[in-house]
C-alpha cells in the first residue's frame, strides 16, 4: 500500500509551449474516485531559466515548488501512508499573480508567482 503520484500532464494550449519543450509522459486513468480543482502558486524566481522550455519544465517538475511536488505534498497530507492511492494531475491554465497596472502589486517587491490551474484525479483502493 502506498500513495503514488503518476505526475502532471501538461494540457496547456500548444500556443503557450515554448520552442524545444516536450510534454511529459504521464500514466492517467479514467476510473477516478474524485477530482479536485486547485490553483497552485509556483515561485517564479525559483523556476525561471534563460531557456523558456526549461522554465516550463521546472514549473511542473521542480522538486521544491513545482506542481508535481506540491501535489505530492497534498496527497501525503490528505491520506495515510497505509492507503493505496493513485493520482495524476492535469495542468490546463497558467498566468501570474500580478497585472501591470497602477492598482496592482506590479510596482512593489511582492514575490511574483506563476498561477497554475490544475485538476487532481485520485482513486483509492
Amino acid at each position: 500500500m502506498a500513495i503514488t503520484n503518476n505526475g502532471t500532464v501538461n494540457a496547456l494550449d500548444s500556443a503557450l509551449l515554448p520552442s524545444g519543450y516536450t510534454r511529459p509522459t504521464v500514466t492517467t486513468f479514467t476510473d477516478w474516485d474524485y477530482v479536485s480543482e486547485l490553483v497552485l502558486e509556483v515561485d517564479k524566481v525559483t523556476v525561471d531559466n534563460a531557456t523558456k522550455a526549461t522554465t516550463l519544465a521546472n514549473i511542473i517538475a521542480d522538486g521544491t515548488v513545482g506542481i508535481t511536488a506540491q501535489i505530492t505534498a497534498i496527497l501525503a497530507a490528505d491520506y495515510l501512508g497505509t492507503a493505496t492511492v493513485t493520482a495524476w494531475t492535469n495542468f490546463y491554465k497558467i498566468s501570474t499573480n500580478i497585472e501591470p497596472n497602477v492598482t496592482s502589486d506590479f510596482y512593489n517587491a511582492d514575490l511574483v508567482t506563476y498561477t497554475c490551474s490544475v485538476r487532481l484525479y485520485v482513486k483509492a483502493a
